[in-house]
Formats: C-alpha cells, structure tokens, sequence
C-alpha cells in the first residue's frame, strides 16, 4: 500500500509540475499574440482613421465648394442684372437657411453619437476616444479569433493547461482592448488635429467669402 501511495503522490507531482509547465508555455503564447494583435490594431486604427478623416473632409470641403458657387453664381446673376435687388436678397437669404438645414440633417447622426458617448464618459472626449476604439476593438480581435482556424495540437495544449478556448480568445481580445484605450489619443492625435486645421481653414474662407458677398448686396 505505501509503495502504490508513493508511485501515486510521483505521478501526481509529474502532473502537476507538467501542467505547470503547460500552462506557462500558454501564457507565452497568449502575451505573444496580445503583442502582435495590438501592434496590428494600433496600425490598422490610424489607417482607418486616416481614411475617414480624409474622406470627411472632402466630402466637407465639396460641399462648401458648392455652396459658394451657388451663391457667387447667384451675386453674379444679380451683378449682371439677371436677378433684381429684391430676388438676389431673398434668394440668398433662402439659400444660407437651406444650407443650414441641410448641414444640421447631416452632421445630426454624427452630433447624436459624440454627445451620447461624451455623456456616458462624464463628458472626457480623451476618455469616450479611448473607450469607444476600446470597444470596437474588442469585438473586431474577438470575431477575428474565433473564426480563426485553430490546430488541434494548439487546442489540446490550451486543454491540457486547463484553460477553455473561449474564455482564452475573450482574454486576448480584452487586453487588445486595454491596449488600443490607453493608446488611442497618442495614435489618433496628429490625424485629429490636422482634420481640424484644415476643416477651420476651410470654414474660415467660407465665412469671409459669404461675409464679402453679403456686404455687397444691396441694403435698404
């Protein structure tokens, strides 16, 4: 009976230290890909973000574009004598209101999104940045690594060290997360603020030209 108890408590120990071992060569595993899957976010972040700014402005900057041309058309009309002193005032005064509504109908969904997460996040928008790249990030890393095909050798060490594949896959996603939330501002930042510089240039020139023409037609 000793003899079965010591040969029972070696195994045990073998088994013991054996998933000991298991279990730090997942953990490796696991930081390595948290690494490598944070470096990929981060990256395709500040592309994504490059490219939405990009395209936001000059979707901005066209139709600020069209909006002047519709009134120096319109301040030409009426400098040609083609509209009258009362038609050239009334119409660019329905045109500035026309364009306000239809900029208001546009930037609505947008406005609604940023106030409903500044208001969540006790209105930081540093904070609502990080925790909104935070959350889309930790879906996208999830989906991403659970449609990933994984080998049966991968899934017998995860099992062998006692962890559960979903709960592994939720870990990495989450700490992706973690990571793309305390870097978000630092990444996104230079994309920000040259968006910004150059949407307020453009407003800038906008106002002044609309300021120009209306101080050019006639006044009563």
């Amino acid at each position: 009976m000793r003899s079965a108890i010591l040969i029972f408590s070696a195994l045990t120990a073998g088994l013991a230290l054996g998933r000991k071992f298991l279990a730090g060569e997942v953990a490796s595993r696991k930081n390595k890909v948290i690494e490598a899957a944070a470096i990929e976010a981060r990256q395709r972040i500040r592309e994504q973000a490059n490219i939405v700014l990009k395209d936001s402005f000059v979707h901005f900057a066209a139709a600020t574009g069209v909006k002047l041309l519709i009134l120096i058309t319109l301040w030409l009309f009426w400098r040609t004598q083609l509209l009258g002193h009362d038609a050239i005032s009334v119409a660019v005064i329905v045109c500035l209101v026309g364009f306000v509504i239809r900029d208001a109908w546009v930037i609505y969904p947008t406005a609604r999104f940023v106030l409903s997460t500044l208001v969540r996040n006790g209105w930081h928008p540093i904070r609502a940045l990080g925790e909104t790249i935070a959350a889309l990030v930790f879906e996208e890393v999830l989906l991403e690594a659970e449609a990933l095909p994984q080998p049966r050798s991968h899934m017998l060490l995860i099992k062998l060290a006692g962890h559960d594949q979903d709960t592994m896959h939720t870990e990495i996603a989450a700490a992706v997360a973690d990571i793309a939330r305390q870097s978000s501002w630092h990444d996104l930042r230079p994309y920000i603020f040259s968006a910004a510089a150059k949407t307020v240039s453009i407003m800038v020139l906008y106002g002044a030209t609309v300021a120009l023409l209306i101080s050019r037609l006639p006044h009563y």
